[in-house]
């Protein structure tokens, strides 16, 4: 196949032409630049993202905290300015669609977690922060040495649930005690004198039959059972460890402990009385009438 000797000349184009194009293409510019800042302008508003009625409750929250002059877009988006409103637009045509479409699952729950780098535009890592209460928190040991990330802590200081018409903004003792009570081999577990500065072990602890009276001194009306759980009521398993099965260190000799209590018993025989009812255990196998 033979090419022509001459490539066919293209039309020229006219000034008219030209201008023409120009224009679309600064009215595409403009158009563009208008969608990009109007777009960013309404998703730095919090009634944007109550245009869905599923977020209303989020919205509720943030309110509610610290946080609230801080726009969500300052947390939630990758980049700052009009940037991160440019990388997020496949994420809100996701968001449309899931609203629309009915596809969501309450509570509304973050796509990604935030990263460090945004909490620190405003919030150091090195200080020791010590809240209302007697708490030492040093930030730089999990921050720096342990690269924890600040929301594995802090998750809901911005949209802690409601309770009893209370939002729970600080991390419960049960986050604490998920790596430093030993669910995490890394993690040390710390005795109470590390983060409390004022709790240490109370008075009545240290005496010889505290382990025979605590029963009787939780059960007293006098003692209402908040004060052992200012200590204790981090987790329902604390009193169960001794009351569910597991025998207390004082019934020593393992299985043969059935041989060994009476020796126990007669050195302090209320201490049986915590557990055990005279009557309704006891006597079950002792003939009280028995010499």
């Amino acid at each position: 196949m033979r090419l022509p000797k001459k490539l066919p000349k293209l039309p020229k184009i006219t000034p008219r032409v030209r201008r023409f194009a120009l224009y679309q293409v600064g009215l595409l510019v403009v158009v563009l630049l208008g969608f990009m800042v109007a777009g960013n302008a309404m998703v730095n508003r919090h009634q944007t993202c109550q245009m869905c009625h599923e977020m209303n409750t989020v919205v509720g929250t943030w309110q509610a905290s610290s946080h609230e002059k801080i726009l969500c877009t300052q947390c939630h988006h990758k980049k700052p300015g009009y940037y991160g409103f440019i990388l997020g637009i496949p994420h809100k045509i996701t968001d449309g669609v899931t609203h629309m479409m009915g596809a969501y699952e309450e509570p509304i729950q973050a796509k990604s977690s935030i990263q460090n780098e945004v909490c620190q535009q405003c919030h150091v890592s090195w200080r020791n922060v010590s809240p209302s209460g007697d708490l030492v928190i040093p930030h730089e040991k999990h921050f720096k040495k342990a690269k924890l990330a600040c929301v594995r802590c802090h998750a809901d200081v911005v949209h802690g649930e409601q309770t009893e018409g209370k939002f729970m903004r600080r991390p419960p003792m049960e986050l604490c005690l998920s790596c430093h009570g030993g669910g995490s081999n890394t993690a040390p577990t710390l005795t109470c004198k590390k983060c409390h500065t004022e709790k240490a072990v109370p008075s009545n602890h240290k005496k010889d039959n505290w382990f025979a009276m605590h029963g009787t001194i939780a059960k007293d009306p006098k003692n209402p059972d908040e004060q052992c759980r200012r200590c204790h009521g981090w987790t329902t398993d604390f009193c169960n460890a001794c009351h569910a099965g597991k025998r207390p260190s004082t019934h020593y000799g393992g299985e043969k402990w059935r041989s060994f209590h009476a020796i126990r018993a007669k050195a302090d025989k209320t201490g049986c009385f915590v557990c055990h009812n005279e009557k309704s255990f006891c006597q079950r196998c002792h003939d009280p009438f028995k010499n």
